[in-house]
């Protein structure tokens, strides 16, 4: 009897393992089972942000096609790649949504008309770009920011007999823009120089009233250039960036 009592026991602690360890199994599959699911909630829910946001502005005399004469780019690389449907990005002014585009920049370049005429209402404020992704409701954060301070319009101090060069710097193949004093008609001559006093083009004009001039940055590598412009016996020189 002894015997039959101390079987009883161990049959029933026996159960007692067993059923312990389907407890453990059991927790086990589940915890493999979350692992698996977050794992995948994480794949699908990648809203990558935009990289390399960029602004630059620059100061066009006379450009009427720039608010203010203030031309400017915002621009930035589209994100990461995503599982998600990247729609476009949102471009938010002082943390307010202020445009959206499919496009990776929003710019008024000064060649044509601008779209974004009130840019620069309600100076200063940041910059922020956030990636839309499969509706509306579904953004990246913005993990950068760029600051705009103010516009520029020191071009009025220019004194008017002052030969002025006046986009600088230039991105490579753009126009180099020279503003004239209008003294009368002259003839001009015109050189770029290297910094290593190569000369680069030689451009004579004759008869020129005064007034803008344009010459092709083309076949002028990324560097900083000398101009010489010579009219009525004077001599300026200009420094100008190509980027």
């Amino acid at each position: 009897s002894g015997w039959f009592y101390m079987y009883l026991i161990f049959r029933y602690i026996y159960k007692k393992f067993d059923v312990l360890k389907y407890m453990v199994m059991k927790s086990k599959i589940l915890g493999f089972l979350l692992a698996f699911v977050g794992s995948q909630v994480m794949v699908f829910g990648q809203l990558n942000p935009v990289n390399d946001l960029y602004y630059e502005q620059t100061y066009w005399f006379m450009n009427s096609n720039c608010p203010a004469y203030n031309c400017f780019e915002i621009s930035w690389s589209q994100p990461d790649p995503s599982n998600d449907t990247l729609l476009g990005y949102k471009v938010f002014k002082g943390g307010v949504f202020w445009t959206y585009t499919e496009e990776t920049d929003v710019t008024c370049s000064g060649y044509s008309p601008c779209e974004y005429p009130d840019f620069f209402d309600d100076i200063p404020f940041w910059i922020t770009i956030k990636a839309v992704y499969n509706n509306d409701s579904l953004m990246s954060i913005a993990n950068d920011s760029v600051e705009v301070i103010d516009i520029a319009i020191t071009i009025e101090e220019f004194d008017p007999k002052e030969i002025v060069v006046l986009k600088n710097p230039i991105s490579a193949g753009e126009n180099i823009s020279i503003l004239i004093p209008d003294t009368g008609p002259n003839s001009l001559v015109v050189k770029i120089y290297s910094l290593g006093g190569q000369v680069l083009k030689d451009t004579e004009i004759n008869d020129h009233n005064g007034g803008l001039l344009h010459f092709s940055s083309t076949n002028l590598n990324p560097g900083i250039y000398i101009i010489n412009i010579l009219t009525n016996n004077r001599l300026a020189n200009r420094k100008i960036l190509i980027k």
